[in-house]
C-alpha cells in the first residue's frame, strides 16, 4: 500500500501523477505543514513528496519515481539500454538541475534585501532558469518529447515545474508537450484532486 504526502503543486504532483498512471491503490495525503510533528517523524527534512511503501518512508522524488515505474512495469521509464539512460537522464535533469535553480526564486523572495541587491540577485536566478528551459526547448525541437519519441516521467515533472509561475518565457516546443501532458486523464486527475489550476499553457 502507499501513501502519498503532497502539497498542492508542488514537485510532489509529478508522483501523484505516476501513481495515477500506474492505476494502483494509494492514498493522497495533504501535507500543507512540512514542521508538523507527525510529519516531521516520519521526514525530518520537512519536504514532500514523501511516499510511505507499506509504512516504510521513502524521500526524494526521484527516487520514489524510478521505484514506482521500475515495480509496475511502465513505459515511462524504460527497463534498459540507451532509451533508459536517456529517460533517467532527463529526469535527473528536471530534477537536479531545473527544479533547484527555479527553487531559488522562491528562496530569494523569502530574503529581507534592499532593492537594488535583490534586483541584481533576481536577474541572475532567472537568466539561468531561462537558460535551462531554453535548453528544454532546443531539446525538443529535436525530439517529440525529452527522451525521445516516447513520454517519459521527465515530461510529467517538466509539467509540474513550468506551472510555479516563474518570470521565464517558455518556448513552443516545450509548451507543445505541457499541453500533451495536461491533456492526460492522469494529470487532469492530480490537477483535480490537489484543486490546482494548471496556467502555464491556455
Amino acid at each position: 500500500m502507499y501513501t502519498l504526502y503532497y502539497k498542492p503543486g508542488a514537485c510532489s504532483m509529478a508522483v501523484h501523477v505516476v501513481l495515477n498512471e500506474l492505476g494502483i491503490p494509494f492514498e493522497a495525503v495533504r501535507q500543507d505543514d512540512l514542521k508538523a510533528p507527525d510529519f516531521l517523524k516520519l521526514n525530518p527534512r520537512g519536504q514532500v513528496p514523501l511516499l510511505l511503501i507499506d509504512g516504510e518512508p521513502v524521500k526524494e522524488g526521484a527516487a520514489m519515481i524510478v521505484y514506482l515505474l521500475d515495480m509496475h512495469n511502465s513505459p515511462l521509464l524504460p527497463k534498459y539500454g540507451v532509451a533508459r539512460a536517456k529517460a533517467l537522464e532527463w529526469l535527473m535533469w528536471c530534477n537536479a538541475s531545473l527544479y533547484p535553480a527555479a527553487a531559488r526564486m522562491f528562496w530569494l523572495n523569502r530574503q529581507t534585501l534592499d532593492e537594488a541587491a535583490r534586483a541584481e540577485l533576481s536577474k541572475s536566478i532567472v537568466a539561468q532558469v531561462q537558460s535551462l528551459w531554453d535548453e528544454a526547448d532546443a531539446r525538443l525541437a529535436q525530439t517529440r518529447y525529452l527522451a525521445g519519441d516516447q513520454v517519459t516521467a521527465a515530461d510529467i515533472l517538466l509539467t509540474v515545474i513550468a506551472n510555479w509561475g516563474l518570470p521565464v518565457t517558455l518556448g513552443d516546443n516545450v509548451k507543445r508537450v505541457l499541453r500533451e501532458i495536461i491533456a492526460r486523464p492522469s494529470y487532469r486527475a492530480a490537477l483535480n484532486t490537489e484543486k490546482v489550476e494548471y496556467k502555464a499553457v491556455a
